[in-house]
């Protein structure tokens, strides 16, 4: 059943370069992140699991790019039994799901588990042997970082799975989207150049756009950062953007490149136009 479902992904897509793969991929893993998420939320992990992020943004509320990963804060966080969770995550892929290939891996302080499905060889998508026949999909697992949230339910229902999701409020997570813009930095090649997650910008001005108003006694709990900061801090922030990273990062997130790089060039416009929001609240 599973690599029937991602079967009928890859024929319908058209490869043109490697960017064109990379957006596969991520199309791929989108598949993958409803069996997890199913599993998750018809478990006993579902009661304490508070679902996060970009996935939760697109899963429940619509947000029109692909995500790579699953994102979940955990409540009662120092019960979690992890060696118990990844053990009994196993068995419902390669029992339940008999997919026998299936292997994970844990890293980052126990708060990152890799899900290794090798099935890109059997999907025809492994063209040389510099490619891996592995698709990785990241669960990142991390304790509640405030207690100032709103906890909220989705309904998920499609032709092969229905299941809730428990989540965090969409203002908390406009919340933690400021957060993450605030205090996420990366670095880049050789250089260690500092740089940013593109797709935190494309975030900002969907929140913006849908007059989303952010709980800013949670943002304030989790950076210190007040109401009547926010702005300069943001300001900031988007002023060192590298309009050639935004467009790396947007584009295997997106089907349609022509769209990523009329976002990317009118990408201070949108900020300038939206951003207004913050004085309205």
């Amino acid at each position: 059943m599973l690599l029937d479902r991602l079967k009928k992904i890859t024929k319908k897509e058209i490869i043109a370069d490697s960017v064109g793969k990379l957006f596969l991929r991520n199309l791929l893993k989108e598949s993958l992140q409803y069996y997890v998420l199913d599993y998750v939320y018809s478990s006993a992990w579902g009661s304490s699991f508070l679902f996060k992020g970009g996935t939760c943004l697109r899963f429940c509320f619509g947000l029109p790019r692909l995500s790579e990963d699953l994102d979940f804060d955990i409540k009662n966080y120092k019960e979690f039994n992890l060696k118990k969770f990844c053990q009994s995550l196993s068995d419902y892929f390669i029992k339940k799901l008999q997919f026998k290939e299936f292997g994970l891996k844990v890293a980052k302080n126990n708060q990152q588990v890799y899900l290794k499905f090798p099935l890109m060889d059997q999907l025809g998508l492994k063209e040389n042997n510099s490619e891996s026949p592995i698709l990785f999909l990241r669960l990142d697992l991390n304790p509640v970082d405030s207690n100032i949230y709103q906890e909220e339910i989705s309904l998920i229902s499609d032709d092969d799975f229905n299941f809730i999701i428990k989540r965090y409020a969409l203002t908390d997570l406009f919340a933690s989207k400021l957060a993450a813009i605030l205090e996420r930095t990366f670095k880049k090649g050789k250089g260690d150049i500092i740089t940013f997650k593109g797709r935190d910008y494309f975030d900002l001005i969907w929140f913006l756009q849908k007059n989303i108003k952010p709980n800013f006694l949670r943002l304030e709990n989790i950076t210190g950062v007040k109401k009547n900061q926010l702005i300069k801090k943001i300001d900031n922030k988007v002023n060192q953007i590298n309009l050639d990273y935004l467009k790396e990062d947007l584009l295997p997130l997106f089907r349609k490149r022509d769209f990523v790089n009329s976002f990317c060039n009118s990408f201070s416009e949108l900020y300038q136009t939206n951003k207004n929001l913050f004085n309205t609240l």
